[in-house]
């Protein structure tokens, strides 16, 4: 048991955090934007009077409950890979084709597109797992959107945020950077719930909490393993970490 414990605080997951975000935020250029951007993430409730908080924080919040995402600081993992993933899409098209891209609205957008995501969700205490609220408050996107909008963001940032659902959406983007946006959510939320899948199968094989493999690892990084040393090789490292045996 000792060393099964050692085992997992060596391999325990780094856990972001709200000065992870602000760190982000720091690199947008237009102070007006980055002020407004930063005090929406240190303080990111809705103020309409009728919306209770969850007391669901960014830290803590997982971006979805059945999809991707679906654990304890998957919300704000997905929102700092959706915005350094389009960041970095922008500058090769900024190479490529001699291009002027804003990044301040992608770095705006990116922190922002998911924001009021832990304002429909609960926790349950006993269990550690994450629902929606009974009373379901308006979706995530909504909610965003109406916020930028009377706080004042300017009406680009409100338009990215708007339509990073592309297609999919209300509105599709109009813009190279809402474009990038969209694309780079959409590649981060997809490649993480396939690899939430191998986790759950290797889950449903040890007879475990699949957030026991969330404590330790990412999704993403058990596709890796996977991949790299193949099915039977990560069985065996699960295994032997989690002292657990198949049938």
């Amino acid at each position: 048991m000792e060393n099964k414990s050692k085992t997992e605080k060596k391999l325990k997951r780094k856990l972001y955090t709200m000065k992870d975000l602000i760190n982000l935020a720091e690199k947008i250029e237009n102070k007006d934007l980055r002020d407004k951007v930063i005090n929406f993430i240190k303080n990111p409730l809705p103020t309409h009077e009728d919306i209770e908080d969850t007391k669901i924080t960014l830290e803590d919040s997982p971006a979805s409950i059945k999809w991707h995402h679906k654990y304890r600081g998957g919300l704000i993992e997905h929102t700092l890979a959706t915005t350094k993933m389009a960041l970095k899409m922008a500058e090769a098209l900024e190479e490529i084709y001699d291009l002027n891209i804003d990044k301040d609205l992608i770095i705006a957008g990116g922190l922002l597109h998911d924001i009021m995501k832990p304002q429909n969700y609960i926790e349950d205490k006993e269990t550690k797992k994450y629902d929606h609220i009974q009373n379901f408050h308006l979706e995530h996107l909504t909610l965003a959107v109406a916020e930028l909008y009377k706080q004042g963001f300017p009406m680009e940032l409100i338009k990215i945020v708007a339509s990073h659902h592309g297609e999919y959406g209300a509105m599709r983007p109009d813009s190279i950077e809402g474009w990038l946006l969209h694309y780079a959510d959409n590649i981060d939320a997809s490649l993480n719930d396939i690899a939430i899948r191998i986790c759950q199968a290797r889950a449903r094989d040890m007879g475990i909490d699949e957030n026991e493999i969330y404590s330790l690892f990412t999704p993403l990084k058990i596709y890796e393993i996977r991949k790299k040393e193949g099915k039977d090789a990560l069985k065996n490292k699960l295994n032997e970490i989690f002292n657990s045996e198949e049938e």
